[in-house]
Order: C-alpha cells, then structure tokens, then sequence
C-alpha cells in the first residue's frame, strides 16, 4: 500500500505548506490504514517528496509498533504489513539522531503534559525551528501554548 494520493485538501490552509517542517507519527500512519485517511493527511503524504521533513529516529520503531498492531487487530494482512513498512523504509525523510537528556526529555515532558515520545517531536520541532506537522490533541495543545508554528487539521483542532 502506498500513501493515497489526492489534491484536494479538507483544510484550505494547509495548501501553503513550508518547504521544511517535523512530521508526526500520527499524521504518517494515516496515510497507510485507509479507515483513518483524510485529505489533509494526503496532502502531507504529498509533501514528502517536494519538501524537507524531518522525523526523530523514535519514528521508524512508533511507525512499525502502530502497523503491527493494526495487523494484530486485523486491520491490515500480513502482506499489506510488509508491503507498508518497505513502502515507508523508502520514503525521503530526514531522520534526527539527536536526543535531549532524559532530564531535559521529563522536564519537557511533565512541563507541556506529554509523553516522552511526544516530547521527542515537540523538541525537534523546536529545535530546528520548523512546524510541527500533527493530528495528536496533546501534541497540539502543547505547540499551541508555546507559539510553536503548527501544521494540523482545522477541522479537527479549531484554532480558537
């Protein structure tokens, strides 16, 4: 299975997108279980290959854990599993090795009430001073508070 492929977008502002931002997990497993796509998802599935996204090395083991489960689930075979996985191994993105300490990690974590896995996304985020590209509701009420530039379905997170 490959990311669907649309123009259309269910949120007219994500059309302007930047030409580098950080990817979330939740945005990118979308693209890949067809009961969870949306348009804005496949407009990100698109942006992969015109723009510089990044991911923090934590995505390839949250990537592989959410397939799995949705085959352990039946929600994929085991060949569409295989076929996801080697379809994303090839995707351009741009992995980050860096990690903040696990002091700076709880910190950050406890700070804007997120996971430490969240909190690996927000850092690099903030960090490299890119968007932050999401469809988890922690994850935007975290950028959200700390002016963090956000890339997420309006229609779903309504700025207020």
């Amino acid at each position: 299975m490959k990311p669907r492929q649309t123009t259309r977008l269910r949120e007219p502002a994500a059309v302007y997108l930047p030409d580098a931002f950080v990817i979330d997990c939740s945005v990118c497993v979308r693209w890949y279980l067809r009961d969870e796509a949306s348009q804005f998802c496949d407009q990100l599935g698109l942006a992969v290959h015109r723009s510089e996204v990044w991911v923090p090395s934590l995505w390839r083991p949250e990537l592989v854990s959410a397939v799995v489960n949705a085959e352990r689930r039946k929600r994929v075979t085991g060949e569409q599993r295989r076929a996801v996985l080697v379809n994303a191994d090839g995707l351009p993105l741009r992995i980050d090795h860096e990690m903040p300490s696990v002091v700076d990690l709880a910190e950050l974590a406890a700070g804007h009430t997120l996971t430490p896995y969240d909190a690996v996304y927000f850092e690099l985020a903030r960090r490299r001073k890119l968007p932050l590209a999401t469809l988890d509701a922690a994850l935007v009420k975290a950028a959200r508070a700390a002016k963090l530039p956000l890339i997420t379905d309006l229609s779903v997170f309504p700025e207020r």
